[in-house]
């Protein structure tokens, strides 16, 4: 566990600074794929301006309804503090980065399609940030038996007020989801231009990474909610519904079809095989 960095006289929260690190990353991929694209002018800078406010309000707002008690006696802390210390989400980031975008849109009369320059600003974003999480946050996940499972020592565990199963391996889940973030970058570069829609590679990867993010909120050790399910996996049904109904939408249009190849022309049809008309006599 490594949760504060100290460069010389200087403290640092770990979680914090790749947090940093990670958004300032993401959002110089993000300007430069705009660049690339000739996107640039006052109103994107805005908008993504917005973006990033909403984000933040977003990623805080998420776990606030889990963090209640924290804000029922606001005499004995301000609230600038409280909303600090109640937690962050990532999936709240991106719920309310995209709420912003598309009232900042609006707001702006902006008509262009800008989720593709977000395609690989994000998941190179999260990959940072999720190993500031793994170096300074617990549980890392549930108990395991596995081979790759990790341990941490008692005195780090203690540090936590709310720790399950750190007196045992665990399952690294950040690590896990930096994995698959490496995976849809490589997907992303190397597939990504075939997409035919615009918009739909930043679409495919958050269905991807919602789904995926799904299946690891079983080992991940978060306190379930409802139904058996935690906090996160409860959000992002909805949120994947979406994406599916989208994608459903899109297959139906054809949107994704690949168009036929033209006929032959009439010069190959009548030609000698090969394409070529047949000489003169």
């Amino acid at each position: 566990m490594l949760p504060v960095l100290r460069i010389g006289d200087l403290s640092v929260g770990t979680h914090d600074l790749f947090s940093i690190v990670g958004i300032a990353v993401g959002v110089a991929i993000y300007f430069l794929a705009l660049h690339r694209r000739r996107m640039l002018d006052e109103r994107i800078i805005l908008i993504s301006a917005a973006v990033l406010i909403g984000g933040g309000i977003g990623g805080r707002l998420l776990l606030a309804w889990e963090h209640l008690e924290a804000y029922e006696d606001l005499t004995s802390a301000p609230l600038t503090w409280v909303i600090e210390h109640s937690g962050k989400s990532l999936l709240g980031a991106i719920a309310g980065g995209w709420i912003a975008a598309v009232v900042a849109k609006r707001a702006l009369r902006y008509p262009y399609s800008t989720g593709d320059c977000y395609a690989l600003a994000i998941p190179v974003a999260v990959a940072i940030g999720r190993v500031g999480c793994f170096l300074a946050e617990l549980p890392l996940g549930t108990p395991t038996g596995l081979p790759w499972g990790v341990g941490v020592p008692a005195d780090a565990a203690a540090a936590f007020p709310w720790c399950p199963g750190c007196d045992r391996p665990m399952h690294p889940s950040m690590l896990y989801e930096i994995a698959f973030n490496i995976a849809a970058i490589v997907a992303i570069v190397r597939w990504g231009p075939r997409v035919p829609v615009n918009g739909d590679v930043l679409k495919a990867y958050l269905a991807a990474a919602f789904v995926f993010r799904f299946l690891v909120e079983f080992v991940r050790g978060n306190e379930p909610q409802a139904f058996g399910l935690t906090g996160p996996q409860l959000v992002l049904i909805p949120m994947t519904a979406l994406l599916l109904i989208h994608f459903v939408r899109e297959a139906r249009a054809g949107a994704w079809r690949v168009p036929a190849p033209p006929p032959p022309s009439v010069t190959a049809q009548e030609g000698d095989g090969h394409g070529l008309a047949p000489a003169a006599a």
